[in-house]
């Protein structure tokens, strides 16, 4: 995992598994799939995804709405994978009735309540071990932060981070530029 002191992000190599860890043949599981495959593909925050109505992910475009971020500054962003699409218009076929995109399974009421992000953090964390990687280390927030370095990486423009971030200061984002520096540092010291 990289982690250089300032944030932590996961590698290629970690991330599979950690997809992988929900049972996709369970009604929660694939839920929690989709909820950990727009953090990671589209940079969004747990409150974000969470908050999210059926409407706002439109599966053809890969496009995701974001009416509700933080800032209350909405935004557009897309996510990368066919695979993720399959998964989102699977479980907008089975989800129970409610206003969310992601609600809870069951409620009082018969209707899906939105899922707590606290609740969603411990089932993540089990997630997490079951991957084999570090609960202490891995959170929700560093699926967002993977998607930034693998951006950065890819030599994304830095103000184009920032906007599908939904950062206001382009000074937030610069945070991802030490993982250019780290690259740049190993690739020549292996020369």
């Amino acid at each position: 995992m990289g982690n250089n002191g300032r944030i932590r992000f996961l590698e290629p190599g970690e991330v599979q598994p950690l997809m992988e860890a929900p049972n996709l043949r369970r009604q929660t599981g694939l839920r929690n799939r989709c909820v950990m495959g727009l953090m990671y593909e589209a940079g969004l925050r747990i409150g974000e995804t969470l908050a999210l109505r059926p409407r706002d992910v439109v599966i053809d475009d890969k496009r995701v709405e974001i009416l509700r971020g933080k800032g209350s500054k909405p935004r557009t962003v897309y996510f990368r994978t066919d695979e993720l699409g399959i998964l989102i218009a699977r479980w907008k076929e089975m989800r129970p009735k409610s206003e969310y995109l992601f609600p809870t399974i069951r409620s009082a009421d018969g209707k899906g309540d939105m899922l707590d992000p606290r609740g969603f953090r411990i089932t993540f964390k089990k997630y997490v071990e079951k991957a084999g990687l570090d609960p202490g280390q891995v959170t929700p927030h560093v699926l967002r932060h993977t998607c930034a370095t693998e951006m950065m990486r890819r030599g994304v423009n830095l103000r184009v981070i920032q906007e599908a971030l939904g950062h206001a200061w382009v000074s937030t984002t610069q945070v991802y530029t030490h993982v250019v520096n780290d690259d740049v540092k190993r690739a020549m010291q292996d020369l």
